[in-house]
């Protein structure tokens, strides 16, 4: 499996129980209650060794959710949702239950901001879209040639 596809089988399960959503993998249909895996990078050299390198797989999850003008609590539901995906990423590094990059060794993974990030409002069809970047940072040896 590549790390692409890793990473969704690490993650959809967790999204599927917060919101009951499919997951689509770099593509957001702009419709409510929808969440899209969004690569970023993969393999960026973090630091050089001697035939090995310390590298990261960037990610963005985005959440596309319900959006209110009003003083209901929507817009509250959807960063709280943004938020419990975020603590079950930090509770996943700090037990150490990293995805399965075949051949390397993670060493860590963790969110990139410390909340979501509401990143475009659809005024017309009331819906927004809440950005959570996130990265495994992971061990990699060269491979033989």
């Amino acid at each position: 499996m590549t790390k692409h596809e890793i990473m969704v089988e690490y993650v959809q399960d967790k999204i599927k129980e917060l919101c009951d959503s499919m997951l689509t993998f770099n593509f957001a249909d702009g419709k409510a209650t929808s969440v899209s895996f969004l690569t970023n990078y993969a393999g960026k050299i973090v630091k050089k060794y001697v035939r090995a390198a310390d590298k990261e797989y960037g990610f963005t999850i985005l959440l596309t959710w319900y959006y209110s003008e009003e003083t209901d609590d929507i817009n509250m539901q959807a960063m709280n949702l943004g938020q419990k995906f975020m603590e079950w990423i930090e509770e996943q590094n700090a037990i150490k239950n990293y995805p399965d990059f075949e051949g390397c060794q993670v060493k860590k993974i963790e969110n990139l901001q410390n909340m979501p990030n509401l990143a475009t409002v659809d005024w017309e069809n009331k819906v927004a879209q809440y950005q959570i970047p996130c990265r495994v940072l992971y061990f990699e040896k060269e491979k033989q040639k």
